[in-house]
């Protein structure tokens, strides 16, 4: 990483990375569009804001799921069946130990989860008796601090429970998950880094791992960061199998990554009107690289000077298997790949800034949550 990258990821402030990556723009002239009314300056200075937009959202079992926020709040929400005014009911209210913002959640087994705590430890829950309305902090466990905060996770469940989490470092952690006590055990870390990041902050946060079908009975993970590189990582031993920069023209990193068999969807932010914020790759298992097979540009609005794809998922509807998108722009967008991209098209659903999505398959069910808490069934 050079000089002038360390620099500026001292100094980046921890605020969503859609607000990030606009201050980036404006400070190089770029506009955006006016709002109909102008604004009033007042005679106010600014002091600081709390975001209370959804930060993480993973599924806990065919009705349940729990969605971490900015603020620093854990919620488990029951799954109901959709009507146009009433959706998912909470189940249990939390917040994060150290009182930070909820990056990620990683469901551990049919009972457990894990959160994001501070830059130096993870946060285990329980539900003893599997209703989650019981939810408890087992505790907290503890990894070096150089690491940093926790930003994505997933667990593998064949052979050992191997918990593997990415932190804002740009480092990968690979935990065992223990039972009789419920508890976690690190084991290594494994450096991911991107020497020349993509992103103008010089950032190397891990938003997303994805657990690739290990077929071969050999357990695999795939990465996307904050600095450009998705990878393929062998768990638990931690041996790097590939590093490929998603967009060697990429201005900004990625967002979120979503497999399936082999194919791979990348989601990250287009800037400007040649950029493409969702990216469709299959997985080499040659040589574990990827390879590029499509890419679109999710944008409702061509003139806005950028469009984060904050999440993307795959899916299935009553036309087989399909993908789904939550933009910038407050879409939800849907569509197919097989040979390529297939964009079905999207639909307005919340406010502006974007929104975490999660799927599950038993049965088809899809949550979209920004400030508030949408559901469908496909």
């Amino acid at each position: 990483m050079t000089g002038r990258s360390e620099g500026r990821a001292e100094r980046a402030l921890p605020v969503p990375p859609v607000i990030r990556s606009r201050r980036e723009l404006a400070e190089r002239g770029v506009t955006f569009p006016a709002a109909d009314v102008a604004p009033t300056r007042l005679p106010i200075t600014p002091g600081g804001a709390t975001y209370q937009m959804a930060q993480s959202l993973a599924w806990l079992d065919d009705r349940h799921f729990a969605v971490g926020r900015w603020d620093g709040s854990l919620s488990v929400f029951a799954y109901t069946s959709s009507q146009p005014y009433a959706g998912s009911l909470i189940t249990k209210a939390a917040n994060s130990p150290a009182f930070q913002g909820v990056r990620t959640v990683v469901p551990v087994s049919d009972r457990s989860f894990a959160t994001s705590n501070d830059d130096r430890s993870l946060a285990l829950w329980s539900s003893p008796g599997g209703t989650w309305s019981d939810l408890r902090l087992t505790g907290t466990f503890a990894y070096p601090p150089s690491l940093g905060v926790a930003t994505g996770g997933r667990t593998v469940t064949t052979g050992n429970r191997t918990v593997v989490i990415g932190h804002t470092s740009g480092h990968l952690s690979v935990w065992r998950h223990l039972t009789g006590p419920n508890r976690l055990e690190f084991v290594r870390s494994v450096d991911l880094r991107n020497p020349e990041p993509v992103n103008p902050w010089g950032l190397h946060d891990i938003h997303a791992v994805e657990v690739l079908d290990g077929r071969d009975g050999t357990d695999r993970v795939i990465t996307g960061s904050e600095d450009g590189y998705v990878c393929v990582v062998e768990v638990p031993s931690g041996e790097v199998l590939s590093r490929t920069v998603y967009n060697p023209d990429a201005q900004r990193g990625i967002n979120d990554l979503n497999v399936r068999g082999d194919s791979l969807l990348v989601a990250n932010c287009s800037v400007g009107a040649d950029d493409h914020n969702l990216w469709y790759y299959t997985v080499d298992r040659g040589t574990w690289g990827i390879v590029l097979r499509d890419r679109a540009r999710l944008v409702a609005d061509a003139d806005r000077p950028q469009v984060f794809n904050f999440n993307t998922v795959w899916g299935a509807y009553s036309g087989g298997p399909c993908w789904f998108a939550s933009t910038e722009e407050g879409a939800l967008w849907m569509g197919t790949a097989d040979t390529g991209i297939d964009v079905l098209g999207y639909q307005e659903v919340t406010s502006p800034l974007g929104s975490a999505l999660g799927w599950n398959d038993a049965p088809g069910r899809l949550v979209m949550v920004a400030h508030d808490l949408y559901e469908f069934d496909t």
